[in-house]
């Protein structure tokens, strides 16, 4: 979810390597909403792509005395501070997030990574054990709700035929009100970004 045009177009010269033009577009962005706590994460974000680590880490500042109590916002500078070889400051921010939001699957796990790395082994054994504790129940959820759906599109009452034709049946959609960040007793503001964030991760803050 973006909270502009300028915003989403930002995003899309992200996608496309052309991070001069999606710069521009963060600034006309941040002239409609210059307090948005999201607009500001996502171009601290783009100065990571850059290599610009003084800004990267003031907007990130920035977007946490915007939104103090969002744990996603200190894992995001969690991961960031990693990036550029701050290990220590890493892990702060990971263990505010996580005492913020205990389910935080990959901030638990980051956490496990740099406390392993630092030489905390038990420490790091609790963060990966509630990391992979929380991707199970996640991925039962997944399995449960594909269950249901198809128990509904098997159940569904055969259409009507008209003028001697007959219709396809089509698929029902169920509104799902209990979405998987629910489950998991967290849900960020925009679950699109948080997926876009896992998956930038996982490529190691880099650019595909």
């Amino acid at each position: 979810m973006f909270v502009n045009a300028n915003h989403k177009k930002a995003q899309e010269f992200i996608d496309a390597k052309e991070l001069d033009k999606a710069l521009k577009h963060f600034a006309k962005a941040l002239e409609e909403h210059p307090n948005n706590a999201q607009i500001i994460n996502d171009r601290a974000v783009l100065y990571i792509h850059l290599q610009q680590e003084h800004l990267a880490m003031k907007d990130f500042d920035l977007a946490i005395e915007l939104d103090p109590k969002y744990s996603y916002r200190y894992a995001s500078r969690a991961y960031a501070r990693d990036f550029f070889g701050d290990t220590d400051g890493a892990i702060a921010d990971y263990q505010i997030a996580v005492e913020l939001d205990p389910q935080d699957a990959v901030a638990n796990n980051n956490l496990g990574i740099l406390l392993e790395k630092k030489g905390y082994k038990e420490k790091a054994d609790k963060h990966f054990a509630k990391a992979d504790k929380v991707a199970k129940h996640e991925k039962q959820f997944e399995e449960l709700m594909a269950q249901e759906e198809a128990e509904m599109n098997q159940n569904a009452p055969a259409p009507k035929p008209e003028n001697g034709v007959k219709i396809q049946p089509k698929k029902i959609e169920k509104e799902k009100e209990l979405t998987k960040g629910k489950f998991l007793s967290r849900i960020l503001t925009d679950k699109s970004t948080f997926k876009e964030f896992v998956s930038f991760i996982k490529n190691g803050f880099k650019v595909k």
